[in-house]
């Protein structure tokens, strides 16, 4: 049933996508941003049922695998680009940032990725569990919105440094917009972050005995948050504008790397849902 309703949010997102994409391409066309805004606010509440359904279903334990890692990074995302347009109405970030959410949904809907390894063992059943989980998921997120508006600010500085004044640069916001918003984002996205590193600790204890086991996951997440860390520092001592947008998308290219690599080889981490 789960996998039936997250098919219905997926062709949602992806009439959503079409919608930002046509007015990406035809500004003249102002209502599809509207009616795309609505269709990925559809979407999102056709995936919370099918997430209800899947914890149902597997007790949640198909959220540490590959698959349903994916699929909820795509909903929440789905969610943090919902209130960065309520906040921050740039309806042409939607043409970056909403294909990355139908791609993530895309392996629940074929059943790419490990079966739900089982119901998460009771040991490891703490709310600091499922905060670890929200935020680190929710963390992602931001990182993965951000990389959509720095391939936009790389985009636009082209335009401008090549004196190329034609649709692409009517299309896209100033570099000045873009740049603060990327800071931004990497700075709610790292102290997101850090909330799931620290809860990811307390969770390890309880499950292994010990705050840190230098697990692979454990050692990839604290590399993630170095690096964006230091992005955080970068930007107070003048470190801005392409370099910055260059360092955005090396740091979710890490992102997407480690999470690929911990949930497609077996048993390289016990993060994966198998605690014992």
């Amino acid at each position: 049933m789960s996998v039936t309703i997250l098919r219905i949010a997926a062709g949602l997102y992806a009439a959503g996508a079409a919608s930002y994409i046509l007015f990406f391409a035809r500004p003249r066309h102002v209502r599809a941003s509207s009616t795309g805004f609505w269709l990925v606010g559809l979407a999102f509440l056709v995936h919370a049922v099918s997430i209800g359904f899947g914890c149902s279903e597997f007790g949640g334990a198909d959220f540490f695998n590959l698959r349903g890692g994916f699929g909820m990074l795509g909903w929440v995302g789905a969610g943090a680009f919902l209130l960065l347009q309520r906040f921050y109405p740039i309806p042409s970030v939607g043409a970056f940032i909403l294909p990355l959410v139908v791609i993530a949904v895309l392996p629940g809907l074929f059943g790419l990725g490990p079966d739900a390894p089982g119901v998460v063992p009771s040991v490891v059943r703490l709310p600091a569990l499922k905060l670890h989980v929200s935020t680190a998921i929710g963390g992602v997120a931001l990182f993965a919105i951000a990389f959509g508006v720095a391939v936009m600010y790389l985009l636009q500085e082209r335009e401008v440094k090549g004196k190329h004044f034609g649709a692409l640069f009517s299309r896209l916001p100033s570099l000045d917009a873009l740049d603060k918003l990327n800071q931004r984002l990497v700075r709610t996205g790292f102290a997101v972050y850090s909330v799931a590193l620290v809860t990811g600790a307390l969770v390890a204890k309880n499950a292994w005995g010990s705050f840190w086991t230098w697990d692979p996951q454990q050692v990839a997440s604290l590399v993630v948050w170095l690096l964006y860390g230091a992005m955080v520092q970068l930007r107070h001592v003048g470190v801005h504008g392409r370099r910055y947008a260059l360092l955005t998308l090396a740091g979710f290219a890490l992102v997407l790397t480690s999470m690929i690599a911990m949930g497609a080889v077996p048993n390289v981490t016990r993060h994966g849902g198998n605690f014992q």
